[in-house]
């Protein structure tokens, strides 16, 4: 989605597991003793520090982060379904860079930013920008910038911290976009 070098932070938190990484488990299920320790989600921040986190965690204390985005210190966040759950203790450098079939991201400020769904089905990989319903006439016309880099959207892409903090957690719960919003797909 947005360039992804070699991190240069890994951390892993550890994670009781009660299932698979799609859809997750509610966050309320207990786990039973002696469950092994997961995760089934990458979280990457401006491609650089990686998180990984499990069914049991509470998302929305990772994307947190997203309310302090300023399109240029901080300025994307990523969240990546991993291919099966990985132990925690199994975390390697591998798992830390493979790209992953699925992911959610995002890059902008907290106040505009826009959100991207990467996904790959027979070794094809596509993107996509998501948006809300409307129409996207001409060329894009808003300017996002976003580390070194720069974006041009149209105005129904342009999303808040908050409104894209509920998309990131019906995603990890779910596996799955919320209804209602388009996809426009990226072709380079």
């Amino acid at each position: 989605m947005f360039s992804s070098p070699e991190a240069s932070a890994c951390r892993v938190l550890p994670v009781h597991a009660a299932g698979h990484p799609r859809p997750v488990p509610p966050a309320d299920a207990e786990p039973t003793t002696g469950d092994v320790i997961v995760t089934t989600h990458r979280v990457t921040y401006s491609d650089r520090l990686k998180v990984f986190i499990g069914p049991h965690e509470d998302v929305d204390s990772f994307l947190r982060p997203l309310r302090r985005m300023d399109g240029h210190q901080r300025y994307a966040l990523d969240l990546t379904v991993l291919p099966e759950p990985v132990p925690a203790t199994e975390v390697t450098t591998t798992v830390s860079s493979t790209r992953g079939d699925l992911s959610l991201g995002c890059a902008g400020s907290a106040d505009a930013m826009t959100l991207q769904l990467r996904t790959t089905v027979d070794h094809v990989t596509r993107r996509f920008t998501l948006g809300l319903p409307g129409g996207r006439l001409g060329l894009p016309t808003v300017y996002l910038p976003h580390g070194d880099d720069e974006t041009y959207i149209y105005p129904e892409e342009v999303f808040t911290a908050d409104s894209a903090a509920a998309i990131f957690r019906d995603f990890f719960h779910t596996g799955a976009l919320r209804t209602g919003l388009q996809q426009r797909e990226i072709l380079d």
